[in-house]
């Protein structure tokens, strides 16, 4: 199936280009290279092969066990334009990704790489656990001073010393160059590092968080430094002096404002979440959400912070409240969208063609080396004495290494007013680059270990319990969870399940937090001390609600009548029926006269066809077994017309499976028309997949709807002869 897929998508894919060319050409012609309609056709094309690439660059790298961002980065160093992007092509003459006045991406496509990096770190603080940040918040403080401060004075001195050696020219500490490359080394790439936290369920872990509230404090501290370093730049032009008092109001400012919005936030959640709560629809709650992120994230871009900072500080303020799932989810599509965009585009932004001088390439691995020992020993030292042990500390200190977003944007106002070259340019990116390819290799690794991260434990968590109530079987675990969270909804809670394959969800009202997990054989939850009393209620409830449903149900009088229906003569459908058999049933899995008197025994040698043929693993025998005598329980599968239909939904079979079976003389099944059941068809599907047992049940009822039907089944003198006739057209 994969290559005539493949080759669908190929043959797709040129006759897009086909059809798009020739408009692409004329739109050029009659408006200019870069008229806005060009320009905008330009976009949406170069969005969907970065779309393509992020995702194909992602699931390769999956298939390495190599975290997913680095093939997204790796995918738009290739179609970038210093690899393929500037490759001319009909109807885009200077490629699908020309550099445009000195940048790498567009004016339109850098706008939503932005917009890309907003909707990553505002579900980062979405999914940021507020208790344990804010108990963790001092050590995030301390670290992120850490490492600034280390990581600073390493790219500031090692500038200045291998600047001797490898460029010959002669820095001092002060001067431009140097205090830029010190800046540049500051900041810490919070996306990439959240997403491998996320990717490995430790953005709540104590390191997760420290790490998190560390990046931010870096980013902040990160551009107040660069505020400063162009204000000393600036007054060091023409022999001026440096103004030290705007710089400490600088300063002042963008602290004061980046702590008043993030103390406003988590004070007045409650009353933002009821704001919210006004729009009634969860999608629209969502998007609001969202709009208030991409304001808060403008008004600290217009106050001189990072817009990124904005965006994260409104998802932690929301992720307080009962409405942080409810927008997660409905976010989650965006996320998938604009996130590998955003990585995609950092990934474009890598020149090659920088680092063709081997001086260039030396001082970058020299850079690489102390930038990545700054931050470890920046980092992880301060992290020893806020009660890390030595894993937890190299787990932040690691974690605080990648560089990436932030770095970019300083590196790129320090190439667009003059004060880096292109060389250190390079240099930079070879340290952003390598940066964000090590250390997420190996933050992935440590983190793989469920090893504690503390010399002692915090209570985080206000007191703990659990509830348990077993299940008699899966089919009622599944009825009695759909009716728990229709009885929370109702209450009000908002329903979340993060987790699809454990069945895990997470219920939220106001102060309230619960969590269902859900099994086959149990549904456990666990909550706090004080709602203990208020799951037993809804449960009980639940339970009374269930039995006057079954209740109603036994007075349903038209029960047979309806079986009766199922072998309705229907016209013209006589093939599809069989098509539907033959892909299921199998020449050895057919007997032309069972030799079992009753039942059970009719039953045993069914499923014992169905081991001949391979369908059913021996050992799985006694499992298919009970799981068809307690469908049997339920309600007898003996139909009209002499048919039976025995079947189940069962752990024993991984896909649909029959096996079919005559009895000319007839035996008791228990049938709807009380006459002796002749023609057995058992099948059996997996309990955990949409396997089409109730179509081939209804494509088995066609073909065997007409008496002349059932007549030429009981004219087959042998097994073969009986496959043939139903299988065959």
């Amino acid at each position: 199936m994969e290559s005539p897929r493949r080759l669908l998508w190929v043959v797709a894919g040129v006759l897009f280009f086909l059809v798009l060319m020739p408009w692409s050409s004329l739109l050029a012609d009659e408006a200019g290279s870069y008229g806005s309609l060009d320009r905008m056709v330009t976009l949406v094309v170069q969005i969907s092969i970065i779309i393509f690439a992020a995702r194909f660059g992602g699931a390769f790298f999956e298939k390495l066990h190599l975290p997913p961002v680095l093939g997204e980065i790796m995918a738009g160093v290739i179609i970038g334009p210093f690899v393929l992007g500037h490759i001319p092509l009909p109807g885009f003459e200077q490629g699908l990704f020309p550099i445009q006045k000195g940048f790498p991406l567009s004016p339109e496509l850098h706008g939503i790489t932005t917009i890309a990096s907003l909707v990553l770190l505002f579900l980062v603080g979405l999914e940021t656990d507020i208790e344990t940040f804010l108990s963790f918040s001092m050590a995030g403080f301390v670290v992120g001073i850490g490492g600034v401060v280390v990581s600073f004075l390493f790219g500031d001195l090692v500038t200045v010393y291998f600047a001797r050696a490898f460029f010959n020219v002669n820095y001092g500490f002060g001067d431009p160059i140097p205090l830029f490359l010190g800046v540049v080394t500051t900041a810490t790439s919070v996306g990439i590092t959240a997403r491998i936290l996320s990717e490995k369920r430790k953005i709540d872990s104590p390191e997760g968080v420290t790490i998190l509230a560390g990046a931010v404090i870096d980013d902040v501290l990160g551009i107040i430094l660069l505020a400063v370093v162009i204000g000393i730049i600036n007054g060091m032009k023409g022999g001026g002096h440096v103004a030290w008092k705007t710089l400490t109001a600088i300063s002042v400012k963008a602290v004061a404002i980046w702590l008043g919005f993030t103390v406003a936030g988590l004070v007045f959640s409650r009353q933002l979440s009821e704001v919210l709560k006004r729009f009634r629809d969860k999608a629209n709650i969502a998007v609001i959400s969202l709009a208030m992120a991409m304001l808060l994230a403008g008004i600290f871009e217009k106050s001189g912070l990072a817009m990124i900072i904005g965006a994260y500080i409104m998802g932690l303020s929301l992720s307080k409240t009962d409405l942080s799932f409810v927008i997660q989810e409905n976010i989650s599509i965006l996320y998938r969208f604009f996130v590998p965009i955003f990585f995609c585009s950092t990934g474009m932004m890598v020149n090659f063609l920088e680092l063709a001088s081997w001086k260039v390439v030396l001082f970058g691995m020299v850079f690489v080396l102390f930038s990545i020992l700054a931050k470890i020993l920046g980092c992880s030292i301060p992290a020893l004495f806020l009660n890390f042990n030595w894993r937890g500390a190299l787990r932040i200190g690691v974690g605080m290494t990648p560089r990436g977003e932030v770095t970019l944007i300083i590196t790129g106002i320090g190439l667009s007013m003059g004060i880096l070259t292109h060389e250190y340019f390079g240099i930079v990116i070879i340290m952003t680059f390598l940066t964000t390819l090590i250390a997420p290799l190996v933050l992935a690794r440590m983190l793989e270990s469920e090893k504690p991260v503390l010399r002692k434990e915090k209570q985080i968590k206000k007191e703990q319990r659990q509830v348990a109530y077993n299940m008699p079987n899966p089919e009622t675990a599944d009825l009695i969870l759909g009716k728990i969270v229709g009885a929370f909804e109702s209450e009000g809670f908002y329903i979340h399940l993060i987790h699809t394959r454990q069945k895990i969800y997470q219920i939220r009202k106001s102060q309230t937090f619960i969590t269902l997990k859900f099994t086959s054989e149990k549904i456990i939850f666990d909550c706090q001390a004080k709602d203990v009393a208020f799951i037993h209620t809804l449960f009980y409830e639940v339970l009374a609600e269930l039995e006057r449903t079954m209740k109603q149900l036994q007075t349903l009088t038209d029960r047979d009548k309806i079986g009766k229906k199922i072998f309705t003569k229907s016209e013209g459908e006589d093939s599809e029926g069989r098509s539907a058999i033959a892909q299921v049933l199998h020449p050895l899995a057919v007997e032309v006269e069972l030799k079992g008197q009753d039942k059970e025994s009719i039953i045993h040698e069914l499923i014992g066809l169905l081991i001949t043929s391979g369908q059913l693993d021996a050992s799985k025998k006694s499992t298919a077994r009970k799981d068809i005598f307690e469908r049997e329980a339920l309600m007898s599968t003996g139909m009209q017309d002499g048919i039976a239909y025995p079947h189940a939904k069962t752990s024993s079979v991984s896909r649909l499976v029959c096996a079919v079976g005559l009895k000319k003389n007839g035996i008791d099944f228990d049938s709807l028309d009380k006459k002796p059941s002749k023609i057995f068809i058992m099948t059996l599907s997996p309990k955990e997949s949409s396997e089409p047992q109730l179509q081939f049940m209804a494509g088995m009822s066609k073909l065997l709807s007409s008496r002349d039907a059932r007549g030429r089944l009981f004219s087959c003198k042998t097994s073969d002869q009986l496959f043939h006739v139903l299988t065959q057209a």
